[in-house]
């Protein structure tokens, strides 16, 4: 009789359990989640390396990642570019579907012109990958810090920018949901969550 018991109180708890752990993944809690910090990514209409005005609304339902750079970066961004190419590449052998947004830090030199260069320098795909500039420094001082809790500053005397060397990973209603090192040239668990979310 006690086993009868056990086997419906078992049956019970598996019924009520339903079947998520059939989808369980590693993915689903991400080391990297930040969702919970409740991060919004603020309007925005800017200029991308070709001219034309770029904004919020074209990333509307889209998965993006963004980061902070600048042309004349002397120390992070040489590392932060080629790993951001490289994911760019690994993501399309996936099959997944993202958008790729570089901030420049340095708007006052970063024109669209020198945007353009920079990206055709490391033989990047524009497709996906919008690199944008149209702001003042204080504007992109307050976007830092207002949408992704970070500083942007100018090192005097120095031909630096202190900038996030973050990846952050923002879903289609402009919250930011995961952060990454940028620094880190292992890509896989930015490509592993994205396959998750995005279903790829």
């Amino acid at each position: 009789m006690r086993n009868t018991q056990l086997l419906i109180f078992m049956g019970m708890i598996f019924l009520l359990s339903g079947c998520g752990w059939l989808y369980a993944s590693p993915a689903a809690e991400s080391e990297y989640d930040i969702s919970e910090a409740d991060m919004q990514v603020e309007d925005f209409e800017y200029t991308n390396q070709h001219g034309e005005s770029f904004g919020l609304s074209e990333l509307e339902g889209d998965y993006w990642i963004a980061s902070m750079i600048f042309t004349r970066c002397p120390s992070v961004c040489p590392l932060m570019t080629p790993n951001k190419l490289n994911l760019q590449g690994e993501l399309e052998e996936e099959g997944v579907p993202v958008q790729i947004v570089s901030f420049t830090v340095d708007p006052e030199f970063d024109t669209p012109e020198r945007l353009l260069n920079y990206g055709e320098n490391y033989n990047v795909d524009f497709s996906n990958w919008n690199f944008l500039t149209g702001y003042s420094d204080e504007e992109i001082e307050e976007f830092a810090q207002s949408s992704f809790r970070s500083v942007v500053q100018k090192v005097p005397e120095e031909e630096d920018i202190v900038h996030a060397t973050s990846f952050f990973l923002v879903d289609g209603e402009g919250q930011v949901i995961r952060k990454y090192d940028g620094l880190d040239n292992d890509t896989s668990p930015i490509v592993e969550d994205l396959k998750y979310l995005t279903g790829s």
